[in-house]
């Protein structure tokens, strides 16, 4: 485990005890307990558990957080606490990540920010007095995790310009500022380099309605779009505000599942996307500015069989369609957003039902050595046109695709060869029909 060293060898992570003319001995008369929070900043990690054990050697799971989240703030007696970071495994056995000690004290949050390479993580602690004196302004802490360089990070009033914002902090990778003040409201945040006047990020209006504490947490975006600056702002919830850069471009890939066509061209807006797509290939992804657009596809011959389906990209934003042939024999366009997740240790997977013949099929995902009795990951109730998100531990599966009528007869329509996930790949899951099997039917998974 790599661990940074400040204030408190005892610790075994940075403790970074916010400021605010504070002394040790403070409490408060509202805030009488301590109280604990994490936040997960890890991108290759997982869902992460947050385990105190007492003096006592009582253990309490105090939540879990997966990558840009947060548990609820948590409140305990304050004491000294062993902590451990920790995941389920596919076999649902608790593995450690982190295992170190806390001292909790009274009226202070305690803020743990999990950070760096998920298999020797970073723990910092960002400590501060919870104040309850605040009548029309919040507070506001920025930790960044931004490599490399140093940043500044300003916030001007949602009605005003960069050029009135304030200066919140300069920060290098894991510093954290004190805290500032500012009034309740509508503020947008921007990024820049250091002393420089050159907008890296700019987020959309963020309304900083509570008078507590905020703390900012500038980072690289992962998943499809990773080098993106985002902005992650944490409060005393489990909702955590994931900023993107309206300056982000956004991407989409596309998967024509239409047999009957063969190579189309397809465009986006008047623009030529791709051309002579064949069916059942899936696309390159494609980069463009987030905006809508209309959704056009042409056969062989130049006639038009799809005309103006509405797509919409937003910053920062991963897109993929799917184009099939509905019950009516028109073609229609699924559009499904792909995950930011890091897809390691477990996977996001979209499901698309593209077979007109069922009014709603099943998806299971069985491992070896079980059947779909005993698999506890499947989707019911999948209407044709329609798609589901599936979240999926890594392993070994096999993914048969069903039908059950009125009586719970169920006829298998068909089966994937045994998958393994690739680790940081996004994947589709097409339930479509084919001429070329002995059911009528196929499960494509693509990446």
């Amino acid at each position: 485990m790599r661990i940074f060293l400040l204030l408190s060898l005892l610790l075994g992570t940075t403790t970074l005890t916010g400021c605010g003319g504070s002394s040790s001995d403070d409490t408060s008369a509202t805030y009488t307990s301590s109280y604990i929070q994490l936040y997960n900043g890890s991108a290759n990690s997982t869902s992460t558990r947050l385990i105190l054990t007492d003096s006592d050697d009582s253990s309490v799971l105090a939540g879990a957080a997966t990558y840009t989240d947060a548990t609820s703030l948590v409140t305990y007696t304050p004491a000294t606490y062993d902590i451990k970071l920790s995941r389920l495994n596919s076999d649902g056995d608790d593995i450690s990540a982190l295992e170190t000690s806390i001292t909790l004290r009274q009226s202070y949050k305690h803020l743990l920010l999990l950070t760096g390479d998920y298999n020797s993580p970073e723990l910092l602690t960002l400590e501060f007095l919870r104040d309850d004196s605040l009548t029309d302004t919040f507070k506001l802490y920025v930790v960044s995790l931004l490599p490399d360089d140093a940043y500044d990070v300003y916030l001007s009033k949602s009605d005003t310009t960069f050029d009135d914002a304030t200066l919140a902090a300069t920060l290098n990778y894991s510093q954290v500022s004190s805290a500032v003040e500012f009034d309740s409201g509508n503020y947008i945040i921007y990024v820049t380099a250091a002393g420089s006047r050159d907008i890296l990020f700019q987020s959309s209006k963020y309304n900083f309605e509570y008078l507590t504490e905020y703390v900012l947490v500038p980072r690289i975006a992962s998943g499809p779009l990773a080098g993106n600056i985002a902005v992650d702002v944490i409060n005393n919830t489990t909702t955590v505000g994931n900023l993107t850069d309206l300056t982000a471009q956004a991407q989409f890939r596309l998967y024509n599942s239409i047999d009957s066509i063969g190579n189309s061209d397809i465009y986006l807006n008047d623009s030529v996307a791709f051309t002579s797509l064949a069916a059942d290939s899936l696309s390159d992804y494609v980069e463009l500015a987030a905006k809508d657009y209309r959704l056009s596809a042409s056969d062989e011959q130049g006639l038009f069989y799809l005309n103006s389906a509405l797509m919409t990209l937003n910053q920062g934003q991963s897109k993929a369609v799917v184009l099939y042939q509905n019950a009516s024999a028109n073609t229609a366009a699924v559009v499904v957003e792909e995950s930011n997740a890091p897809q390691i240790y477990d996977f996001d997977i979209n499901v698309v039902n593209t077979i007109t013949s069922y009014s709603s099929l099943s998806v299971y995902f069985v491992p070896p050595n079980e059947t779909i009795d005993t698999a506890e990951y499947y989707i019911t109730s999948l209407n044709s046109g329609a798609q589901k998100e599936i979240n999926v531990p890594d392993g070994e599966y096999t993914v048969f695709l069903l039908y059950t009528d009125s009586n719970k007869n169920q006829t298998l329509l068909a089966e994937s060869e045994v998958q393994q996930f690739v680790a940081g790949s996004n994947y589709l899951l097409i339930a479509e029909p084919d001429n070329s099997s002995n059911s009528g039917y196929k499960l494509s998974v693509l990446r």
